[in-house]
Order: C-alpha cells, then sequence, then structure tokens
C-alpha cells in the first residue's frame, strides 16, 4: 500500500510510540515493516534511522524514557551544598555573589553565581518578598502570655471594651496590584517625585474606637498630638460614647504610646471615670482596630483614589460613617484566633 508522505503527521517518538515499536519488533516485524505499520495504524511520520536509534539506546538502557548521560563533572559536592545550606540559614538576605565569594575563600574552588543559584534552588531556598510584623521583645512576651491565658480562662467576650487607636492616612489614588494581559505592558501610573511639595497635605491623622456597640466617634486631625491634645479629643468623641453606650461600666483599650499613659491623661481618665484596661506592650495584634485601619485605607486606594486632602477627609468619613456595629463585633470576634496564637508561639508576634 502506498502512504502519501504529505497525508501524514511528523511527530517525536512518544513512549506510546516506543511500546509500539517494541512489541511489533517482537511479533517478528522487520525495521522497514514497523515504520509501515506505524504510519498506517498510527498516523505518526517515522523513519527508519528513528527507529534504530531507539532500538540501539533500549538495548543499553533498558528504558522506553528519554534519558540523558551526564558526562560534566559536579562542581559542588555534598559538603559544598551543606556549606551552602548552613551560610543561608545564618544569614537569609545574603547574595549569591556573597556565597560564591565565601565558598572559594573556604574551598579554594572558583565558582560563578549562576552556579550558587541553582544549588540554592536545589536545597529548596527561594527569594521572596521581607514579611515584616510588629517586633516584640523578650520582656514583653510572658506579659502577652499572661494575657491571652487569662482571656482563655475568663471566657472574655469583650462585651464592654471599647479599643481605640490612631492611625495616618495618606492621599493614595492606586492599589499595590493591578491585572495586564500576557504580552501587554504595564500600565504606569504617576506619581510626584516630592510628593509632600506637590500636596502640602497630603496626609491626616485619625483616632478612633470600635466596640461590640459600635463605632466611636471619629476625630480627624494634622499636625502633633500632645497629652492635652489626646485628653480635648477623648472628651469630644469618646465621653459622650460612653455615657451612651455603656452607662454601667466599660473599658477602654489604648496602646501604650507616652501621651496615652502620662501623669496628666491619667489623672484626666481618673477624674472622668475613664477605665483604662492594660493590655501588654508592643501588641497591636490584640488591638482589632488596626485591622479596620487596614480596610479604610484599602478603601481609600480602591474606591475613593483622591487627589487633595478634602476627598480623603470626606472618603475616610464615608467609610467611617457606613461602619457597622456588626462589622465591629466581626474584628473583635477575631481576637478568639490571636489569643490562642500568642499561647502557641509563646507571646512571639501571631503574624495577625
Amino acid at each position: 500500500m502506498d502512504i502519501c508522505p504529505g497525508s501524514v503527521k511528523p511527530t517525536r517518538l512518544s513512549v506510546y510510540i516506543r511500546e509500539r515499536i517494541l512489541s511489533l519488533r517482537r511479533s517478528g516485524k522487520n525495521i522497514t515493516e514497523v515504520r509501515d505499520e506505524l504510519i498506517r495504524s498510527d498516523n505518526v511520520q517515522v523513519f527508519r534511522q528513528g527507529i534504530t536509534a531507539f532500538l540501539r539506546r533500549f538495548r543499553q538502557s533498558g528504558s522506553v524514557t528519554d534519558f540523558k548521560v551526564n558526562t560534566r563533572q559536579k562542581i559542588l559536592q555534598e559538603v559544598h551544598l551543606e556549606f551552602i545550606d548552613e551560610t543561608i540559614r545564618n544569614d537569609r538576605e545574603i547574595s549569591a555573589r556573597e556565597v560564591a565569594k565565601l565558598l572559594t575563600e573556604r574551598f579554594h574552588i572558583p565558582v560563578s553565581e549562576t552556579t550558587i543559584k541553582r544549588a540554592r534552588q536545589r536545597l529548596g531556598w527561594k527569594h521572596s518578598p521581607t514579611q515584616y510584623c510588629q517586633m516584640v521583645r523578650e520582656v514583653n512576651k510572658p506579659k502577652r502570655v499572661n494575657y491571652a491565658l487569662e482571656c482563655i480562662i475568663n471566657r472574655e467576650t469583650f462585651d464592654n471594651v471599647i479599643f481605640t487607636d490612631e492611625t495616618t492616612v495618606k492621599i493614595q489614588s492606586s492599589t499595590r496590584y493591578s491585572f495586564r494581559k500576557e504580552g501587554e505592558e504595564t500600565q504606569a501610573k504617576g506619581k510626584p517625585k516630592h510628593p509632600y511639595q506637590v500636596h502640602a497635605h497630603c496626609r491626616v491623622h485619625v483616632l478612633g474606637g470600635i466596640s461590640r456597640q459600635g463605632p466611636t466617634g471619629l476625630y480627624i486631625f494634622t499636625g502633633f498630638m500632645d497629652s492635652v491634645f489626646y485628653q480635648e479629643i477623648l472628651n469630644e468623641q469618646l465621653l459622650p460614647f460612653i455615657q451612651e453606650k455603656y452607662p454601667n461600666g466599660h473599658r477602654l483599650v489604648q496602646d501604650n504610646d507616652p501621651k496615652h499613659v502620662s501623669r496628666s491623661t491619667k489623672q484626666w481618665m481618673q477624674d472622668n471615670n475613664v477605665n483604662h484596661w492594660v493590655t501588654p506592650p508592643e501588641s497591636p495584634d490584640l488591638n482589632p482596630i488596626e485591622n479596620i485601619w487596614a480596610a479604610l485605607k484599602f478603601h481609600i486606594r480602591r474606591r475613593v483614589k483622591p487627589s487633595y486632602q478634602q476627598e480623603l477627609i470626606d472618603g475616610i468619613q464615608e467609610y467611617w460613617n457606613n461602619l457597622s456595629a456588626e462589622t465591629c463585633c466581626s474584628y473583635i470576634n477575631h481576637l478568639y484566633k490571636v489569643l490562642p496564637k500568642v499561647l502557641d508561639v509563646d507571646g512571639n508576634a501571631t503574624g495577625y
């Protein structure tokens, strides 16, 4: 039967075709008959030379899969890989160039950065952005553990707790990530070289609180806040909220900023019957309003995209006005995940 070459699709020898070649050879067919059968039955273009070469390799290896004989001598031996692994473990910011230099000084073998990068990948090291978390000094770790343990043992509900804090919100008109099609150029967005010169007032400070009864009033300001100013804000925003929502008692959570725990602020709280619930230092993960701030800033970047200060202020106030008691409760309930984690990590940062 004549075979028209133009009607046959050429292909490489797949594992299936190699197994077919072996089967046809075992049935007694010669090389030419094997080729014709493959063209007729499997619609693949094969040549006698290719079949012969495969059979020769099969006799040598006993395998139908591809194999490569690496005749290059390995530059890095096991002792070198152990040195690289230990070096990176001790300094996780070290570059491939620095590792190559240390390896050469130690073992007197010349290696390239590319060799180090391959070895680094083979050892399982991946290069990724540095992740930051709160700093917790050793002296404060037991305090965090004791606080978490006390809350868990007492089945703390946080029903009468007001979580307060302040943060800074900047004018941001784009999110950190955006999508683009493969092959499409990234769309750059304009950014002033000196934003603080272009926008004289491109950021504001906000101070507020959340509770299971909903959010307190929000105070937006610029400039510096000292103890006296802090007390004025509490007098304007916190005291009316306490009188309305918690007439039978409350607990106020704030961080250990000097103006929050100064002598005059403590006296002001005592004079105004504000019950400060002391929490461990260096523990933003134990204050759920921190997550509210993160959501607020995302709202500004993604939804508001302000160009000037008043738009920024309006966007902040809009977000706060729509903040419900149910949303506040969901953030407060997140503490039930954080508290056990504090115990698991022995008072270190939880990552929440």
